[in-house]
């Protein structure tokens, strides 16, 4: 056991907005984005990047310091709920049609 604070709270994942400290909602959320956004796999695959980004990419940030936090600019923003459940819905479409066809 470390008595190393930073890594004991860069353990618990305190440092990721709440809805990110669950494996299966970063799965969703980087599925969602790929879905959603036309080029996003011209940069990589969802996996590889969920892996890059949650435990490389914030880890790092997270120990310098620096963490994501909601903006509170008044603009309107699209909301990553829509864009998960759209996902999810499209998937389950898929798979319904995939299983009435055969």
């Amino acid at each position: 056991m470390s008595n190393d604070p930073l890594f004991e709270w860069l353990k618990s994942g305190e440092y990721m907005p709440e809805f990110l400290r669950d494996f299966h909602n970063q799965k969703d959320l980087f599925k969602a984005m790929h879905n959603t956004i036309a080029n996003a796999d011209e940069n990589g695959n969802w996996r590889d990047g969920h892996v890059y980004v949650v435990d490389t990419f914030l880890w790092y940030m997270a120990s310098r310091g620096f963490t994501l936090q909601r903006s509170r600019k008044g603009v309107p923003f699209k909301s990553i709920d829509d864009d998960i459940e759209r996902f999810k819905s499209e998937m389950r479409d898929i798979m319904s049609s995939t299983i009435s066809t055969s």
